[in-house]
């Protein structure tokens, strides 16, 4: 599992998630390539003056040195990728640009824009607050659709009451996810 943190954090910062779930399996925390330009941390690409025309631009650009990161951890079709708000919009888009992973889980995050249609697509659920100020529940909403439009089948949920975080619902819709990736990937036989 590769957990994917937000603007303005690091790696570390999502340690605690990786804690409160209790994983068994290997985990990797990687830094985004970039300081914060607006404050401490990391960042993907620069949310400074980002607009939603100039969004997917500036995710284009990041989406190289990323799928690198991701194919430097190990390979990418065993990882599930967990992303928080600007890294689930990576990870997001590295799978909508052909990266091949085992599944997606995107915290608060979205997509910059619709994505072209593929053929195979891993699981992607897509977890987002109802009250989420950063990035709007009609984002989420937009990005459902554009996924099925290129050919995916996301599962959105939307949770009352919850902004721009991972609350005790949303670590109950992960645990969830992870037992449903984890049920597809096991075979009769094994």
């Amino acid at each position: 599992m590769i957990f994917l943190h937000g603007v303005g954090a690091s790696g570390a910062a999502m340690h605690p998630l990786a804690e409160a779930l209790a994983l068994p399996q290997p985990t990797a925390f990687p830094d985004a390539p970039h300081p914060f330009d607006m404050g401490p941390g990391r960042q993907w690409f620069s949310v400074k003056g980002v607009t939603e025309a100039n969004r997917p631009g500036r995710v284009a650009e990041a989406l190289p040195a990323f799928a690198r990161l991701i194919e430097s951890l190990g390979d990418p079709r065993d990882s599930l990728l967990i992303g928080f708000s600007q890294g689930a919009i990576m990870a997001l888009h590295a799978v909508a640009a052909g990266l091949p992973v085992a599944g997606i889980i995107a915290v608060s995050g979205r997509l910059a824009g619709q994505v072209s249609p593929r053929s195979a697509w891993p699981r992607i659920s897509l977890l987002h607050g109802a009250e989420d100020p950063v990035i709007a529940p009609a984002a989420a909403r937009a990005t459902e659709t554009w996924l099925h439009d290129a050919g995916a089948t996301p599962q959105l949920t939307v949770f009352d009451g919850l902004g721009h975080g991972i609350d005790g619902q949303v670590l109950t819709a992960i645990r969830d996810s992870l037992s449903v990736s984890n049920a597809d990937q096991t075979s009769p036989g094994d």
